[in-house]
């Protein structure tokens, strides 16, 4: 596209510059409501400015501007001025709402409801899957035999801390000896109370601090159903910040069980907008059993079928 005088490019996630945009791209409704109207709305329905929309969507205006405001009922606060003027034709709507709504963030004409924008969030959900979740280790040991389990795992784990603490001091063969001899004892522990064979079977796929494997790409993603909270969505290019490697995000998104939500948004012209997020179920959190065991990351489909 040419760059002519007065043309502004705008381009999204691809690089892909936009059409210019039209004046009149949106019918600005409730156009005809009063100041305590319009207060009211504020508070319940229209919550939502273009720039709480884009930090919701770790995106910018352009996109939410094509993809997102067409879709929602507005109304619109007159600001008292006409164009970039500083001279005043009237009651400046959006500074008196910010004061009496007690509201900083009341600084935009436009507000958008709420309701819309949830909706179309749901309608343009594509799918939503998970390879992992975090749980305690003892999820898989039967209920009974979990407190046996734990006195004899924190037996271990301290006579491996007193080891440690030798070593310090002492950098004897004996010592590295008496190390090794205690890690495989607690290895052997997991063995006898999950059990060998599935204990083989989830060192083959899982993610396991103590046993320094990370082998993402061979974790299945699987269907998941789960109510999220769209102000908890979480994007891998918000997540690394300046500087930051996609793959050590996406490993940390894996050990720590998050949920990929994939959204397709269709702009008035036929284009698709995708944006992929990630997300917490808080339910998970009745499997962390915070008894002192280890948390595994363990492939979802491997939690459901052996789970205790």
């Amino acid at each position: 596209m040419k760059d002519l005088p007065g043309t502004r490019l705008l381009f999204d996630d691809e690089g892909n510059p936009f059409p210019e945009p039209k004046k009149n791209v949106r019918k600005q409704s409730n156009s005809k409501m009063t100041f305590e109207q319009a207060a009211k709305a504020l508070k319940t329905t229209h919550t939502l400015s273009t720039r709480k929309i884009c930090e919701i969507l770790k995106t910018y205006r352009p996109w939410v501007t094509k993809y997102i405001l067409p879709y929602l009922d507005k109304i619109y606060l007159n600001s008292g001025r006409k164009g970039n003027t500083s001279k005043s034709f009237g009651m400046n709507w959006v500074y008196m709402m910010s004061k009496i709504l007690e509201n900083d963030e009341i600084t935009e004409s436009a507000w958008y409801k709420t309701s819309d924008f949830e909706s179309l969030l749901k309608r343009s959900l594509s799918t939503s899957t998970r390879q992992t979740i975090r749980v305690s280790s003892t999820i898989f040991i039967n209920p009974e035999d979990r407190s046996p389990f734990i006195i004899r795992y924190n037996n271990l784990q301290d006579a491996l801390q007193e080891n440690k603490n030798k070593r310090y001091k002492e950098n004897s063969m004996e010592l590295f000896e008496e190390k090794a001899k205690l890690e495989k004892q607690i290895n052997s522990l997991f063995d006898e109370y999950i059990g060998n064979e599935i204990m083989k079977k989830l060192k083959k796929s899982v993610s396991i601090e103590e046993y320094g494997i990370s082998k993402r790409t061979l974790t299945e993603p699987v269907k998941y159903k789960m109510d999220w909270n769209y102000n908890k969505l979480m994007a891998v290019h918000d997540l690394k910040g300046y500087g930051g490697i996609d793959e050590l995000v996406y490993r940390k998104l894996f050990n720590t069980g998050a949920v990929k939500l994939v959204f397709n948004f269709v702009a008035k012209n036929g284009d698709i907008g995708e944006k992929i997020f990630y997300t917490y179920d808080e339910t998970d959190e009745q499997y962390r059993l915070n008894d002192g065991a280890p948390e595994w990351a363990v492939p979802y489909t491997f939690f459901l079928k052996y789970r205790r």
